[in-house]
């Protein structure tokens, strides 16, 4: 209201305004926020519906990966030991051929000079083949004990006998059989240096031996020397074989004193007392 004096009289302005219209509108514009709150609230909870289902199905799949992840590594393992298995099968069967022919060798050569000289031959002669023989047997009969106990040879377990015997005999034993295989004009020289009384498993040796030796007769050529050499000091024995032959390749070397295909063959040597 605003109070006017018009011609000395006095009057009074009164303005009406009518807010029934912004009225309505506040009550519309709370009614549409209360809704929005709601929806708003409604979506709040949605989300965290959604998001919990997302992070369940996420350690599902988290889970299902982790067993697959699991399940490959599995198969895999038991792929390569599968091959590992079929490998060492392969070795052995190779093993034993190559294992088997050296002793066969020597008996065949030493009964066929028996039997064509049966006359001619002398009593020590003929010890001697009939001793060569002997040997070949008892050694088929060792490599023999040994890939009967396919089991141990897989789980990578030998047992070692160690005893005492002189080196330098059972070496110039074996390369006198081994003469037998020799090609013509090969010529198999040895020389030991150190002691002769060793303490060894003398089946494990020999068979390293005539392994390493028959190779050099094997692969070296007609008329070529092969070197074959012990050394024994105070705490060490060592075998060297050399010969004129085209070698052992990088991949073969790792095998080189494998016994029967799995089992990583260590030699103990004990210092002699």
């Amino acid at each position: 209201m605003s109070p006017v004096q018009i011609k000395g009289q006095k009057f009074v302005v009164a303005f009406i305004i009518d807010i029934t219209v912004r009225k309505n509108i506040e009550v519309t514009v709370n009614e549409k926020q209360q809704e929005l709150e709601r929806v708003a609230a409604a979506l709040i909870t949605t989300n965290e519906g959604l998001r919990k289902k997302v992070s369940d199905r996420t350690k599902v799949l988290q889970e299902a990966i982790r067993e697959l992840e699991k399940s490959k590594n599995e198969l895999r393992l038991a792929l390569e030991k599968e091959k590992d298995l079929n490998d060492l099968k392969s070795r052995f069967i190779s093993m034993a051929s190559h294992e088997f022919r050296p002793p066969l060798t020597t008996i065949l050569s030493s009964a066929s000079l028996i039997s064509e000289h049966v006359d001619t031959y002398n009593n020590d002669t003929r010890e001697k083949h009939i001793s060569r023989i002997k040997s070949a047997v008892n050694n088929l009969n060792d490599i023999l004990s040994d890939f009967l106990s396919l089991s141990k040879l897989e789980e990578g377990k030998v047992h070692t006998e160690f005893r005492r015997f002189d080196l330098p005999h059972l070496v110039k034993e074996i390369v006198s059989d081994l003469h037998l295989n020799a090609k013509a004009g090969q010529e198999i020289v040895y020389h030991h240096q150190g002691n002769s009384d060793v303490l060894l498993d003398i089946k494990l040796i020999k068979n390293i031996l005539i392994n390493l030796i028959n190779n050099a007769v094997k692969f070296s050529p007609e008329n070529k020397k092969i070197e074959v050499n012990t050394i024994v000091t105070e705490q060490t024995v060592s075998f060297e074989v050399k010969d004129q032959g085209i070698g052992i390749s990088k991949e073969d070397q790792k095998h080189l004193f494998e016994r029967f295909l799995g089992l990583k063959m260590r030699l103990i040597f004990k210092e002699l007392d």
